[in-house]
């Protein structure tokens, strides 16, 4: 008998991780072959579904990592008891600190087949996060979305994001490729052998359907397109974009829904925890990606879980992993969850996300985010998509460009400096300039001085 590339992947994980995953797997694949998704389970499902895999990960990390069996003996709760929601707030949470400090102590499986490593743009050591192929192939691919993903199914796809080090380019690599059952163009982001000009002819020549890309390169891309000669509306087929890997106000979402001519939605994630929430076309918040992970809201000081609708910190563990498994992890990004239907129909709750806490600026006025800041600026008629908050002992000065030679400068100087002091309840500088400053990597949006 033949041996597939799927039964390779068995074969080649861990048993332990196996046994303790398969019945999870086994599910989750039985409601694709049923035509359904975790998108069509009442909450009460997704309950407790929550709990048998809680039930599986904690009985597995207890058996293969100390580091972990330390952490549920300081409860004072077996792995049993501590599955219950009510008693896993119990458990300590797992910080950036922790994985700088050693990476290797979440490690729950010695056979890992790669590591990623995050981009730097939070500050402080890399933070390290490896991959078993069970993890890669079988445990991350068996909970689906096929709303979310927008009817992408056998379409090509240019994925345009980093492939180095990153997770991200990756990751979605597979996801269209395994999942979706795509022609994925490795295109990547400015990087040594993909420069825009040749990744743009890349997706031309080969009738792109699907993008994926950050917001930033989203726009550095259409600005190479137009210095090309090439008309994005008319050269182009594009169906859908998916935005992730940097935050993205919703008017800078609409600028580029325009730029690309086709709809826009954004992904949610991170390296340690990978896919958390995905935006519907209703863009009401991010649907969260619950066969992959278990969502909790505490107070960003006490821990102390918090209401859906209560803005608090967002804590994500991860169901469907053997390598190194995050549990009771802090984001650092501040959300709330709303139970509510949404009018596109999927039944998976919204996250709502409301900035990074670290990425606050702070001003004398008090804290804004930065997102914040660019959904006012980016409302203005006559700005440009390029654009650099600069704070300085909580002064604000703003670098922005023109949407073009013909808007009148003093007039859009004095139209920016009205609206963002009325928002910020102080004064600011404006410069309207010819050029800011940006790379083919994430846009520098935020100076602090």
């Amino acid at each position: 008998m033949a041996v597939t590339a799927r039964s390779q992947i068995e074969l080649m994980s861990g048993q332990k991780a196996a046994d303790r995953f398969e019945p999870h797997v086994r599910w989750l694949n039985s409601l694709t072959e049923r035509g359904m998704s975790v998108e069509n389970l009442s909450q009460a499902e997704v309950d407790a579904y929550h709990r048998r895999a809680l039930r599986s990960l904690l009985q597995f990390v207890y058996e293969t990592n100390e580091y972990y069996k330390q952490r549920i003996d300081i409860t004072g709760l077996t792995p049993e008891e501590a599955s219950n929601p009510a008693l896993f707030a119990q458990l300590p949470f797992l910080t950036k600190e922790d994985l700088r400090n050693d990476p290797r102590c979440i490690i729950c499986s010695p056979d890992l087949a790669h590591i990623h490593t995050s981009t730097g743009t939070t500050g402080g050591k890399p933070i390290f996060i490896g991959h078993t192929l069970n993890d890669l192939y079988r445990l991350d691919t068996a909970p689906r979305y096929p709303s979310l993903m927008q009817n992408t199914r056998n379409t090509v796809v240019g994925n345009a994001l980093p492939y180095e080090m990153s997770s991200s380019g990756l990751s979605f690599h597979r996801v269209f490729q395994y999942m979706q059952d795509c022609c994925v163009l490795p295109v990547g982001k400015g990087g040594a052998y993909s420069q825009p000009d040749k990744a743009l002819e890349c997706m031309l020549a080969w009738d792109m359907q699907t993008l994926v890309i950050a917001p930033s390169y989203a726009v550095t891309l259409a600005e190479h397109a137009q210095k090309l000669g090439m008309d994005l509306h008319r050269d182009f087929n594009l169906q859908h974009l998916f935005l992730t890997g940097e935050g993205a106000s919703p008017a800078l979402r609409e600028r580029i829904e325009r730029i690309w001519s086709t709809p826009v939605t954004t992904w949610y994630g991170s390296l340690e925890v990978g896919l958390i929430g995905i935006e519907c076309l209703e863009h009401q918040g991010y649907h969260l990606a619950e066969g992959h992970n278990y969502t909790e809201i505490v107070h960003p000081v006490t821990g102390e879980p918090q209401a859906p609708g209560i803005v608090g910190e967002v804590v994500l563990t991860t169901l469907m992993r053997d390598g190194m498994p995050i549990i009771r992890y802090k984001t650092g990004d501040l959300g709330c969850i709303e139970d509510g239907p949404c009018p596109c129909g999927c039944r998976l709750r919204r996250l709502q996300l409301r900035g990074r806490m670290g990425d606050q600026l702070a001003l004398n006025s008090g804290n804004f985010s930065p997102l914040y800041l660019e959904q006012q600026l980016l409302q203005i008629g006559g700005t440009g998509n390029w654009y650099q908050f600069i704070v300085e002992n909580g002064e604000l000065s703003i670098l922005v460009e023109a949407s073009d030679s013909s808007v009148d400068r003093a007039e859009l100087l004095t139209e920016i400096k009205l609206r963002i002091e009325a928002s910020i309840q102080q004064s600011c500088d404006v410069q309207v300039v010819d050029y800011v400053e940006r790379d083919a990597g994430k846009a520098r949006r935020v100076i602090r001085l």
